[in-house]
């Protein structure tokens, strides 16, 4: 019969539990305690002593390998492993710092520069997972810790896989539908197959969520969430809070997307969005106290360090010259079937392989780029896409003249667009929910 953990315990006469636990968070408990060998705060983790079972206590140490694996200053250390009385037990880096979803709480919406901040953080973690593999399929505001130097730290690792590695992917194949309401992609709801993209989707919500001080879809009840994520196209945060940054409201909508292939391909996409946008971080206060600035002096010469892009790639490949007419024909090929935010970032890549090697006035980048700019009206981003247009508009007037054909053709395929695009709406998923 497994006994309580009780407070002041001592584990592997070096682990001091502090009075009470922290918190009940995922398949277990998180208590405080004391390093007494290297004199020390760290955080332990036990399994939940109610529902421990085989496959439980499996799941519990295929976490604490995860994370260790990882091995990212955006995750919480594993410092040690253990078992104290039939519970086993997992010895973490002391985190000291607000979780996201009390950071709302107390302060409403987030200013816009400490959200992308956040998120290009969050962005960094997804993107060293994708490069072992690994999916954390539980991504949302309480699974995200701000430190008071301003790091951010992604917690619990209980519901992550690995497809391609059995030793981490069979344990949770049978119960694929494991997330949190409001924030688990439509992929995971229905039970299909995961990928890194899955937790693009979460961190669409999570920005959501700092953003409006709202979930993007909350109903009154778990049937109603489920419903709205299913069967509504995503809301946009601008309609609750309207001097949100368009390209921060296309980002948030486009990683709502209900299905995998509408969302951005990778995290290093998202990271591109936001670090720009990660500007005029103001103090928060009684959240941020790094006085002497050590962390953030820390990281701003890491950051000075040149970046091979391959590091920031979505996952390791070999670097390949581009078949240009093959790819064009894979975009036309994509945008006939319906997939047009897939299409879009092949003619991108077109014009941006095409402007590196012949110059950015190649008649070849502007048609690419237009198509590609073309390419979100159907998906309902007409504002997306006046935005690429105009921005073409002002390079072929600056390259070509204001008389130009090719200019006057843009111009009257601006004006058509304006016309149709559709009036900003209220979104209709958000319904308040007493209980929150």
């Amino acid at each position: 019969m497994l006994t309580l953990v009780v407070a002041g315990a001592i584990l592997k006469d070096r682990y001091r539990l502090g009075r009470l636990p922290l918190t009940h968070k995922g398949m277990g408990e998180v208590w405080t305690a004391q390093d007494t060998l290297l004199d020390r705060p760290v955080a332990v983790k036990f399994v939940n002593a109610a529902a421990m079972n085989v496959d439980l206590v499996r799941r519990f140490r295929r976490e604490a390998l995860l994370t260790a694996r990882l091995g990212h200053p955006g995750v919480p250390a594993i410092y040690d492993l253990g078992n104290h009385d039939g519970r086993p037990y997992a010895i973490l880096q002391w985190i000291d710092g607000t979780p996201l979803h009390i950071l709302v709480a107390e302060q409403g919406p987030l200013p816009i520069g400490w959200v992308a901040a956040i998120g290009a953080q969050i962005s960094c973690v997804l993107l060293a997972a994708r490069q072992i593999g690994l999916v954390h399929r539980d991504i949302k505001p309480s699974n995200v810790m701000l430190e008071k130097s301003g790091a951010v730290k992604v917690l619990d690792f209980g519901l992550a896989a690995m497809p391609d590695d059995d030793r981490y992917s069979r344990i949770t194949q049978s119960d694929q539908s494991l997330g949190t309401v409001g924030y688990m992609a439509p992929e995971q709801i229905l039970g299909e197959a995961t990928d890194h993209r899955t937790d693009l989707y979460g961190l669409g919500a999570t920005l959501f969520d700092m953003l409006t001080a709202h979930p993007p879809f909350d109903g009154v009840t778990t049937t109603t969430t489920l419903r709205h994520q299913l069967d509504d196209p995503p809301p946009r945060p601008t309609h609750m809070r309207s001097e949100i940054p368009a390209v921060l409201d296309d980002l948030v909508y486009a990683l709502l997307a209900n299905r995998p292939q509408d969302r951005p391909a990778t995290a290093t996409e998202v990271y591109a969005v936001l670090a720009p946008l990660a500007q005029d971080l103001v103090p928060i206060p009684g959240v941020l106290d790094d006085p002497a600035g050590a962390v953030r002096a820390y990281a701003a010469i890491v950051g000075r360090t040149p970046l091979q892009s391959h590091l920031l790639s979505a996952a390791p490949s070999e670097q390949t010259e581009l078949d240009v007419e093959r790819t064009a024909e894979q975009a036309e090929q994509l945008h006939t079937a319906g997939e047009f935010r897939a299409a879009a970032r092949k003619w991108r890549q077109l014009a941006d392989h095409l402007a590196q090697r012949q110059g950015a006035h190649d008649p070849l980048v502007f048609e690419f780029q237009l198509r590609a700019a073309r390419a979100h009206v159907p998906l309902g981003e007409h504002g997306r896409a006046l935005r690429h247009l105009n921005q073409l508009l002002r390079e072929r007037i600056r390259a070509d003249g204001p008389r130009h054909a090719a200019v006057l053709d843009l111009q009257q395929e601006i004006e058509q667009l304006t016309k149709q695009r559709p009036a900003p709406r209220q979104s209709s998923r958000y319904e308040p929910n007493p209980g929150r």
